[in-house]
């Protein structure tokens, strides 16, 4: 992309040469503005709902920036190309069923075999499927978690594993994404929040090295989204609302967390039966371009994924 000797060219350089590094400025300063607005509100005698905050952090610290830059350094058919990533709905059955039953069911186990099976009343399993997790799950996904991943997944992590390889990229992203969530713990003090942000970030690396591989294999930001978004709502809900494991282990943080060990073991099984390689082409035959674009042996540059 040639970019002329002007003051806005001037200016913009520094950016195109490292979109990464810019996306994250944006997102830790605007997105997080946004996301810590409730905390700041409540310190001075506000309460209001987090959840539309959190919504309004994805969308404007993370979306926004993704987009913008995506066009700004790749041009205008890779924002298409990751558009289309974005509402990609073709790939095989098989992926449904780990996203819709395979997460749930392990997060559910996982649950029973810390908790034991639920002890309380357990609503009829019509209404429990549909109130406390296909409606968590729309609620999720549509405003948040799909947002969340076109961002982390389709411009952070892909750019990243492009320059760095896909177990580096998981670390890293991991990490970032652990730190996004800062605004949730503060709230625990100091040192408890550090601890909580840690452990979080370790747990988010097979996390991303899970999101890695689904990414690689089927192209599909939405089916990443999608597994993001199954996960919050077998456990925690969608922020307007309890989750399947919240109406079955009412008031119990260990039921709201199982995702979170749900996603470890997943993840960890990717690592060792890819052998690291989350899916990834082998560098032999593919070009580090971002997955930003439709077709990598035509778009985009390796400069990009800076």
């Amino acid at each position: 992309m040639v970019t002329h000797d002007t003051p806005s060219g001037r200016l913009l350089r520094p950016v195109r040469a490292h979109p990464v590094t810019a996306f994250l400025v944006w997102f830790f300063t605007v997105g997080q503005a946004v996301a810590f607005a409730p905390v700041v509100l409540a310190a001075n005698g506000v309460d209001v709902p987090v959840q539309p905050f959190i919504v309004a952090s994805t969308l404007v610290g993370l979306l926004l920036p993704a987009l913008v830059l995506t066009r700004l350094v790749d041009g205008p058919d890779a924002l298409r190309a990751l558009w289309r990533r974005a509402v990609d709905v073709r790939v095989g059955l098989g992926w449904y069923v780990l996203a819709v039953v395979g997460v749930p069911a392990v997060t559910l186990g996982i649950a029973v075999a810390l908790l034991g099976p639920p002890t309380g009343t357990v609503p009829a399993l019509g209404g429990l499927l549909v109130g406390s997790f296909l409606l968590p799950l729309a609620l999720t996904l549509l405003p948040n978690n799909l947002w969340e991943e076109v961002a982390w997944a389709g411009f952070v992590q892909t750019r990243l594993q492009a320059r760095r390889g896909p177990v580096v990229a998981a670390v890293l992203t991991g990490v970032l994404f652990a730190l996004q969530h800062v605004s949730l713990v503060v709230g625990s003090g100091p040192a408890a929040g550090a601890v909580l942000l840690a452990v979080l970030a370790v747990l988010a690396v097979p996390f991303r090295a899970l999101i890695g591989w689904v990414l690689n294999r089927t192209g599909s930001l939405f089916l990443v989204g999608l597994i993001h978004a199954t996960g919050n709502a077998a456990a925690t809900g969608s922020g307007f609302g309890p989750g399947l494991l919240g109406r079955l282990y009412p008031g119990d943080t260990t039921a709201t967390t199982a995702h979170l060990l749900a996603f470890l073991v997943l993840g960890l099984v990717v690592l060792v039966a890819t052998r690291g390689r989350l899916g990834a082409p082998r560098p032999a035959t593919a070009s580090p371009r971002p997955a930003t674009v439709a077709d990598p042996s035509s778009l985009g540059s390796s400069a990009a994924a800076r």
